[in-house]
């Protein structure tokens, strides 16, 4: 599920991509109702929305047939136990959560919560591990009607919270400039995240680095200026107290982030200009 639907074969340990991207549909629309059975009239609105062909019944009931013929490839040996069952009100599929990459994802997510105080370093080497496992969008290339754009929701939720963990660990482990990048990244992909952001302003502080002014549409880091001595500490410097020195890291903190944040909002302001700018030169030429 997590990228182009495909059916994995263990024994050859290869994927088996379906033959049309309706087929991947179909398959979310089950996967995500394991074990329940979905009433026709739903999936065939999954797959053809409000204008379904004159046959839509035969043509969902062909999509399963290859479906059904998929999953058999990929395990022979269970004969006529097919995962895909036809029931009087729809069409059921039988897996358990641990055989699915997206259920994998879930399970691991939630482990990685339950063992994360205990074992930081361990935890954030599993989630790394965890969020690998997406290859692509949530049943990418595949048509997504309400089950199956819900079921995607759902797990694209479950990532970002998954990577604000990771985050959060490889600020705990020393490893923040190892996230820099990602961090980067998931704050220009998800602005609606502050913590992303916040979390970036940790890392920036804690590598020594500070948000320029972005060039284009990229935000650059820049290493702070030297002090004007040289880097010598003031004959008037002291050593701080626990409490103090958690105060000026929590100042440092807030500093990046009014930096980053500074940053964004010129660099969305030059894009504005730009846009602005060409809007009215298209005009200008179309008149």
């Amino acid at each position: 599920m997590l990228g182009v639907p495909e059916v994995y074969d263990e024994r050859l340990r290869r994927g088996i991509r379906l033959t049309s991207s309706k087929q991947g549909t179909v398959l979310g629309a089950l996967m995500a109702r394991t074990g329940t059975p979905v009433p026709v009239d739903e999936l065939i609105h999954e797959v053809w929305g409000d204008h379904p062909p004159a046959k839509a019944g035969n043509a969902l009931q062909a999509h399963v047939s290859r479906l059904r013929q998929t999953l058999s490839l990929a395990e022979p040996e269970t004969g006529n136990q097919s995962r895909l069952l036809t029931k009087r009100s729809g069409y059921v599929l039988r897996a358990h959560e641990r055989e699915t990459d997206s259920g994998q994802f879930r399970l691991s997510v939630a482990r990685a919560r339950r063992l994360a105080d205990r074992e930081p370093q361990a935890t954030y080497h599993q989630l790394r591990q965890t969020l690998a496992l997406w290859r692509g969008e949530v049943l990418e290339g595949s048509v997504r009607g309400p089950i199956c754009a819900g079921m995607a929701a759902e797990l694209e939720r479950v990532r970002q919270d998954a990577l604000e963990a990771l985050f959060d660990l490889a600020l705990r482990v020393g490893r923040h400039e190892h996230v820099l990048g990602e961090l980067r990244e998931a704050v220009r992909a998800h602005p609606e995240r502050p913590r992303f952001r916040t979390q970036l302003a940790r890392a920036l502080t804690r590598s020594g680095l500070t948000a320029e002014p972005p060039s284009g549409t990229t935000a650059g880091l820049v290493a702070p200026s030297a002090p004007a001595d040289g880097g010598r500490p003031s004959p008037r410097a002291r050593t701080q107290s626990p409490a103090e020195a958690g105060r000026a890291d929590e100042l440092a903190q807030l500093r990046g982030l009014v930096q980053l944040l500074a940053s964004e909002q010129r660099s969305l302001r030059a894009r504005l200009e730009r846009l602005t700018e060409l809007v009215g030169s298209g005009g200008a030429g179309a008149t």
